[in-house]
């Protein structure tokens, strides 16, 4: 048996002593500065409130309430350089009047700044940085918050939008968005938001991967269009996005059969796969032309992967929209690693 003492101690102790580098990552983010642009003639400062709220989303806590369990809680406000705790009371009431007076737009350069000041490394994958946007699930089910409803994932709760670049997946946007709302709403003003941060934080080549939810011809119109205002500032911008192939796309199969025939190649018995780039014109809202590039793999599966001959043949279509100048094979990878 190990020999274990027990002795007793004046001095604090806490169990979320990691605040003190959230406490660290907001000095250097300068979240102090708010209070300059959302000044209170007396009272609690602005920076208190957003700060008492960070380190409750990092305890795991997002309820309002939850600050209260905090109030005389010496090492949290410590940790975090608070002047004092705000009540759930003060903190619901200050941090929904400054989401209406557009505290998000006063907020989004604190994670430029910290990943830029404390010089993060931002890795390639080979030639481009990647970045990465994507929809994902927040169950809330058993809930009664406003926006919660049933999504992709038959649970309810919210579908937020995210952005993360590099291989160290670093966070450059994240927004709430109801369950209901399909992928592709506002998209294009959440691109728009985050390219400049990716542009901040890196020199090289970017590149900007998403799936099948944000195919649409307005979406690749403006990726064009960045990729244009990229290279007059002799910066260069690829993407690639998955293909959604819509019932109309795939109903004509003797046509992509035909399309395939001079580029099939044998995976193993049973299976074989044609692989093509073909261009396609595509319109913004504006009806301005864009012809770009999309990649396309048609796989026929005559047995399955046991030797089991079906009765039918098998067919998988599918495509990316790139503006990658690369084979086939190396685009799909280039996907496939996200």
């Amino acid at each position: 048996m190990p020999n274990i003492k027990f002795r007793a101690s004046c001095r604090t102790l806490t169990s979320h002593a990691g605040l003190s580098i959230i406490g660290q990552c907001c000095e250097i983010a300068g979240v102090d500065s708010i209070d300059s642009r959302f000044p209170t003639t007396l009272g609690m400062r602005t920076s208190d409130v957003i700060k008492s709220y960070l380190g409750l989303l990092c305890l795991g806590m997002s309820d309002y309430d939850a600050v209260e369990n905090f109030r005389r809680d010496k090492p949290f406000q410590q940790l975090l350089t608070l002047q004092k705790v705000p009540s759930a009371a003060t903190l619901r009431q200050r941090l929904e009047k400054l989401a209406a007076n557009d505290l998000q737009a006063r907020t989004a350069t604190w994670s430029t700044t910290l990943l830029s000041l404390i010089e993060a490394p931002i890795t390639a994958e080979t030639t481009h940085v990647c970045l990465d946007i994507d929809t994902f699930v927040m169950d809330n089910s058993n809930s009664k918050k406003e926006g919660v409803s049933r999504t992709y994932q038959k649970v309810d709760g919210y579908t937020p939008i995210a952005a993360y670049l590099g291989n160290e997946g670093w966070c450059l946007g994240l927004e709430l968005r109801p369950s209901k709302q399909h992928t592709m709403k506002e998209s294009n003003a959440f691109l728009e938001r985050v390219l400049p941060r990716a542009q901040c934080l890196t020199k090289q080549p970017i590149l900007l991967r998403e799936d099948s939810g944000f195919d649409s011809q307005a979406h690749l119109a403006l990726l064009e269009q960045q990729r244009q205002v990229f290279a007059d500032e002799g910066r260069r911008l690829d993407y690639v996005v998955k293909w959604n192939p819509r019932g109309s796309a795939t109903a004509d199969r003797d046509t992509w059969l035909a399309v395939a025939a001079d580029y099939w190649e044998e995976l193993r018995p049973g299976k074989r796969q044609a692989l093509w780039t073909q261009t396609v014109s595509s319109h913004d809202d504006n009806k301005t032309e864009y012809v770009v590039q999309r990649v396309m793999r048609l796989v026929e599966r005559t047995a399955d992967g046991d030797g089991q001959l079906l009765l039918e043949p098998d067919y998988e279509l599918e495509g990316w929209w790139t503006s990658l100048d690369e084979a086939p094979e190396a685009v799909i990878k280039r996907y496939q690693a996200s």
